[in-house]
Formats: structure tokens, sequence, C-alpha cells
């Protein structure tokens, strides 16, 4: 992707330079006055021939002059010196191409200043590669400095995005732990079920994007398998509306709510209720989740907030400006409400 992006800036690059010295060729060539006398003086050959020579010296300066003297060697007395003499040298060649007159003069008087005068173009060049020079050092810059920006951006993403599988296997483990206490018979289908979990782990989470019929069908599986675990202790209700199943998103971005909702969702809570909505298309994606909650039990240590600073910071990077994330907290009961604008 960025061989082609520096490709196509390249093009562009090279296209609108032959445009520019075609402009300022063609122009003066166009507009030349009709009299024999200076018809011979504009004619398109000499205007071709020094723009040639302005065109020398446009890139020598840009390209050589400014790069190597001024800015690696930061020697100035040298650039100026070896800029006036490819002004001289410039100025000689444009002089003795001159058309000549008859002695009898010019019959229209004497030719136009700058027929002889070359310092005022020879100047015009120069603060030209100046400017062209300055600019491209300045957009190199720019990109130079977005490029580092997106590969700091893309590893602290495969950063987070390998923290969260950990994240949730030690989740899904202690629900183990706590299920061959509660219920021994049920450990055996529990672990089927992570099993096919850890399938989807293994397969999907590598690719960078996952389809929403991947991402539905993994949901489903985790919250069979709480079912599993907690039977019916918990009231568990969520909703898939998926009007297209092959739009993408980034993998495991939406299960740390879920897992969340069942962490603090049970427990030591009377009558608890977990609640989904998931609701996308090729355009936009809604996803709800509701919980009720036990206060007393929300845990003081700093690591209980993992999944969900990970899966903040993730959408950060991956939707900015594109997805609004909105948690409500009450007394007893736990919100979250994510909208995702894929474009």
């Amino acid at each position: 992707m960025m061989f082609k992006r520096l490709k196509t800036a390249s093009f562009i690059e090279i296209l609108l330079h032959l445009l520019f010295w075609a402009f300022i060729t063609l122009l003066p060539i166009l507009i030349r006055p009709v009299n024999p006398g200076f018809r011979m003086l504009f004619s398109p050959w000499r205007f071709l021939f020094i723009n040639l020579l302005l065109a020398v010296q446009f890139y020598l300066n840009a390209f050589l002059l400014i790069p190597r003297f001024l800015n690696q060697q930061n020697k100035p007395w040298l650039y100026f010196t070896l800029l006036a003499v490819c002004f001289v040298v410039i100025d000689l060649c444009i002089v003795h191409t001159q058309p000549v007159f008859p002695k009898r003069g010019f019959p229209l008087g004497p030719p136009p200043l700058m027929a002889h005068f070359n310092l005022l173009p020879l100047t015009a060049i120069t603060a030209a590669a100046f400017a062209y020079r300055y600019l491209a050092d300045r957009f190199r810059q720019i990109n130079n400095s977005r490029d580092i920006t997106n590969s700091a951006l893309v590893s602290e993403l495969a950063f987070l995005r390998s923290q969260i599988s950990p994240h949730f296997i030690f989740n899904v483990i202690n629900s183990i732990v706590a299920l061959s206490r509660l219920n021994p018979p049920a450990v055996e289908p529990t672990l089927m079920q992570l099993s096919q979990l850890l399938r989807y782990m293994l397969y999907i989470t590598d690719e960078e994007k996952v389809t929403l019929q991947q991402k539905s069908d993994y949901l489903r599986s985790y919250i069979d398998l709480q079912k599993l675990r907690f039977e019916d202790q918990v009231k568990a209700n969520f909703i898939f509306d998926i009007a297209s199943p092959e739009q993408t998103i980034e993998p495991m971005l939406l299960i740390p709510f879920v897992e969340n909702a069942f962490k603090y969702g049970t427990g030591d809570i009377i009558n608890p209720v977990i609640t989904g909505h998931l609701k996308a298309d090729s355009k936009s994606l809604s996803f709800n989740v509701s919980n009720t909650y036990n206060p007393n039990d929300m845990p003081t240590d700093g690591h209980h907030g993992i999944g969900l600073n990970n899966v903040k910071r993730r959408l950060d990077l991956l939707y900015p400006g594109k997805h609004n994330l909105v948690i409500d907290q009450t007394a007893d009961n736990y919100t979250v409400n994510l909208q995702i604008q894929f474009i």
C-alpha cells in the first residue's frame, strides 16, 4: 500500500513538472509579437533553449546544490559560489545565442531589456527551486512522521489484540473452576464449548478483520458456554439482527462487554438478568449490553479493567471519530451502548 501511494505521488509530481515547463515554454511563443524582428528574437527554438537552461538551473539547484551544500554539509559560502558560477555560465550561453541584428539597428528600437539582462529570470528560477526544495522536504517530513505514527499505532494495536485473548482465556478458566465445584457434570460440555471458542481464536482472531456472521457466531458460542455454567440461575437474552453478514469488523472487539456482563452480573444478585442486542448492516453497528450487578461485589484492584480499557483504546485506533461508546452505571444496573459507523 505504501509503495503504491509513493508511486502515485511520484507520477503526479512528474506530471506537474512537465505541465509547468510546457506552460512557461509555450506561453511566450503563443503571444510573441508579429513584427519580424521581434519574431526572430522570440523564436520557438530560442525559448526552448533558454527554458532548457533554466530547467538545468532549477534542478541543479533543487536536487544537488541545496541538499548537499546547504542541508547536508552546511556550507553556504560554497553553495553561493557554485550558484554564482551557474549564473555566469547560463547567462553567457543565453547572451551568445541571441540572434544577430543588422548594424543599422533594430527596426523598432533596441531589443527588450530581457534580451540582454538575464539576472531576473535566473533569480526567479532559483527562488522557485528554493520554494520547491523547502516544500518537498516539508512534505517528506510530514509523511515520515505520519508513517512513524501509523507504525506505532499498528504495533500498539497488535499488542492490544494479543493481550485480549489471554485475558479472555483467564476469565473462562475461572468460570470452569467455579463450575467444577458447583456442577461437576457440566464441566465436560463446558470444556467442549471452550474448545470451539479456542478454535475460533486460533484461526480467526489472527485475521485483521472478521465478518459480522463470524462475530455473531462467536458471541453465541460464548453465551451458550455461560448458560451451561449458570443454567437457570441467570436470565440471559441476546438478540442478533445482522442485515449484512459479510460486513467486516475487528475481531475480539465486542466480547469484553459480554464477558463483563456475565462476570459482574452474576453471583450474589437476586434474579440476575443479562440482555444484549447486536444490530448491524453495511453502514453501521449498534451493540447494547445490560446487566444487573451488586455494587458490593465490584473489585477494587487495578486488574479488573484490562478488557474494558483494551477495547476502548482499540476503538480509538480503529474508528477515530466514527464510534460512540456510552457506559451508564446506576445503583444496580450496568449498561453499555456502542455505535460504530463503517462508512
